[in-house]
């Protein structure tokens, strides 16, 4: 990750997921994610942390037209993004910050509403 930019809600980042063993439906692997979180901002944590949320290539899946809410979608070139991407607010993950590899862009404050609506709305009550 480069030293010369802190990080900020909403960037878009390239990750690098771990594999899960035993596997299962989590995202592995180098992918895009954007940053929803600092454990940082509630105290001084053991880790160096952050909170993001992967992103997997639309190619139109049925299970992310049924729940839009749940996966909202953005455009190719949004942010960095390279191919159009779907926001998977069902895989919220904490990773160290040195699985960041890189920074790629940031969301407009419009763009970044959906996600922290989502995750209001799951998380809740």
């Amino acid at each position: 990750m480069t030293k010369t930019r802190s990080l900020q809600f909403g960037d878009v980042v390239t990750a690098r997921f771990p594999q899960q063993n035993p596997q299962g439906r989590e995202q592995e692997g180098y992918r895009p994610a954007i940053v929803v979180g600092f454990p940082s901002r509630l105290g001084i944590p053991r880790f160096k942390l952050i909170v993001v949320i992967p992103l997997t290539t639309d190619k139109g899946q049925d299970w992310a037209n049924a729940s839009p809410d749940l996966y909202p979608r953005f455009s190719a070139g949004i942010a960095g993004l390279k191919s159009p991407s779907i926001v998977l607010l069902d895989q919220i993950r904490v990773l160290d910050i040195s699985r960041i590899i890189a920074y790629r862009g940031t969301l407009s404050p419009e763009q970044y509403e959906p996600i922290l609506v989502g995750l209001r709305r799951m998380i809740s009550p």
